[in-house]
């Protein structure tokens, strides 16, 4: 540690630290804080200021004692407190000032609200990091279960519900969802290929446990159920405990998170040694980390009110391209409960650098990889694949049970052929695509009841930003499939512009037809070839990358 000798005088002098300890097997130093007189409730027994090795280039830290670990907030599982800490050296500050600072801080933020009972809410703010302390006090591979994932909302009322557990993996997944459930479990692949049934009591809670008010032992967990649920279910709950076939597990969910335990009994487990295998029975009470795998959750961490909506919308995709593909995967995330994907083509190398997928794909039917692909991902999603060509599928299938249909193929007959299926089962529908180089992408929303070929031609060339030269499209050698050129960080763009244009639709925030583009500037077009003129429409600031244009639909 290279320390300078006005910082060695700081810390000599400083009045609130006591001479230099060493810590044994590392490269830091500590110096121990002198701390007043505490009330046994409030006491711990020691803190330490301690500089790391590379400090002042790196933070340095307050380190509690132990027995401050779940008694005193803002601490983590190692001691550090995680309040009011050194600023660090991008700040500026000399490592003297830092110091200072961090003390000072320590005294009037910390330790003095602490000792008046201020900070005793604070354990509420962030109590699930204390509960995932708490499990990893009594984590071992040993255990029977060790984590939960809940898959639909917190329950209003107590009840009793089988749940399944999966192995190797020793998680339950909870929920009455069971599609939900089995995407769950082919998303965990090889982590679910053996499960059991586990009994769960699954209960509501007005307010976040903390170290202070959650159930440290039998006894107290036992008070709590007999206050929260009836004796029919608490019989119900205790006569799995007789046929010990069974794990028992107990959720309590508050509105801000939730926290699990597996009860003592439940079946013999075996346990393989280095040289044996050995059979137990669980006898403690252990607690879980529950995590949350509900749509809600993990497409929108509740904060987006429309989830529930789209989870009950199905959207049809025509192609699953370099734009279909991540078009796709985007809805999926964003909350879509169904998507079909219709596409006959097969996964090439020459698809691998702006495709979802990458080479373990190559020669794979498209639709179908990418349905598993995107499904695996999001369990939240439930995705199909068709392996036929997008005017089979018209022909065969009807329209009517989907909010959307996006044609992401780019081919004129498949705007023919859906635009025909549309007239007649009038849904409505984003064709988008993007130009050379991705000079402009577009997406054209189509109310249900507009006709793309309402003007008698296909208007999708009056619609681009820039005549094109036929020399800027290639084909693929010995075959008649052309192709442009742009990078999948270009086509980014067409992929935000697509997906967001799809979501619209299914929110009802998209009352007439219209067009979206995002267009790019002129310096754009000279870099990728001289000569490249936008068409009329285009208005473009010189001084601009890209603009955002919406237009009518007049075709």
């Amino acid at each position: 540690m290279q320390l300078t000798s006005a910082l060695d005088a700081f810390l000599t002098a400083h009045p609130d630290l006591v001479p230099e300890t060493s810590v044994s097997g590392t490269r830091e130093r500590a110096f121990r804080l002198r701390l007043p007189n505490m009330s046994s409730e409030r006491h711990f027994d020691d803190a330490w200021l301690v500089l790391p090795h590379e400090f002042p280039n790196v933070r340095a830290c307050i380190r509690l004692s132990g027995d401050a670990i779940l008694k005193v907030p803002h601490v983590d599982s190692e001691g550090i407190l995680c309040f009011s800490g050194d600023v660090g050296p991008a700040s500026g500050a000399s490592p003297e000032d830092r110091l200072q600072d961090m003390l000072y801080h320590f005294s009037e933020d910390f330790l003095k609200p602490w000792q008046s009972g201020f900070l005793d809410a604070d354990f509420e703010i962030e109590t699930q990091n204390y509960w995932e302390i708490n499990v990893g006090r009594y984590a071992s591979n040993t255990n029977p279960v060790r984590m939960v994932f809940t898959i639909d909302d917190r329950p209003c009322d107590p009840r009793l519900i089988e749940a399944t557990l999966v192995h190797p993996m020793k998680a339950v997944i909870l929920g009455s969802a069971q599609a939900l459930e089995e995407r769950v479990r082919t998303s965990l692949g090889g982590c679910a290929s053996r499960i059991e049934r586990i009994a769960v009591l699954d209960i509501p809670v007005d307010v976040p446990l903390t170290p202070h008010t959650w159930p440290k032992n039998i006894r107290e967990l036992e008070l709590l159920l007999a206050m929260r649920i009836d004796d029919k279910m608490l019989k119900q709950f205790n006569f799995v405990k007789r046929k010990i076939t069974q794990h028992r597990l107990v959720i309590l969910r508050s509105p801000s998170g939730s926290y699990g335990y597996l009860l003592p009994g439940g079946p013999l487990q075996e346990i393989k040694m280095r040289k044996s295998t050995r059979t137990q029975r669980n006898i403690q009470l252990l607690p879980l980390s529950v995590y949350r795998l509900d749509p809600s959750w993990t497409t929108g961490r509740d904060e987006n009110h429309l989830v529930l909506k789209r989870q009950l919308s199905r959207v049809l995709v025509m192609g699953s391209g370099a734009l279909g593909s991540q078009v796709i995967d985007q809805l999926a995330r964003a909350g879509i409960g169904s998507i079909t994907v219709v596409d006959c083509d097969l996964m090439t190398s020459a698809n691998v650098g702006r495709h979802l997928l990458g080479v373990e794909a190559i020669y794979s039917k498209k639709a179908l990889s990418v349905a598993k692909h995107v499904g695996r991902a999001n369990p939240s999603c439930c995705v199909s694949a068709a392996n036929i060509p997008a005017e089979d599928w018209l022909r065969k299938n009807s329209l009517n049970s989907f909010a959307l249909v996006l044609d992401l193929t780019g081919e004129p007959d498949v705007r023919f052929a859906l635009n025909s299926k549309r007239l007649t089962e009038p849904i409505p529908m984003v064709v988008g695509w993007m130009e050379p180089y991705v000079a402009a992408a577009h997406a054209c929303i189509l109310v249900a009841g507009q006709n793309w070929f309402s003007s008698g031609a296909d208007p999708l060339e009056e619609l681009q930003s820039v005549v094109w030269p036929d020399d800027v499209f290639h084909s693929e050698p010995g075959c008649s499939s052309r192709f442009q050129s742009y990078t999948s960080a270009a086509a980014a763009y067409a992929v935000g512009l697509v997906v967001e244009a799809a979501l619209d639709v299914v929110d009802n925030n998209v009352p007439t037809s219209m067009v979206r583009s995002w267009v790019r500037g002129q310096r754009f077009l000279d870099s990728q070839r001289k000569g490249l003129r936008h068409r009329e429409w285009v208005r473009v600031p010189i001084e601009a990358n890209g603009v955002l244009v919406e237009r009518r639909f007049d075709a």
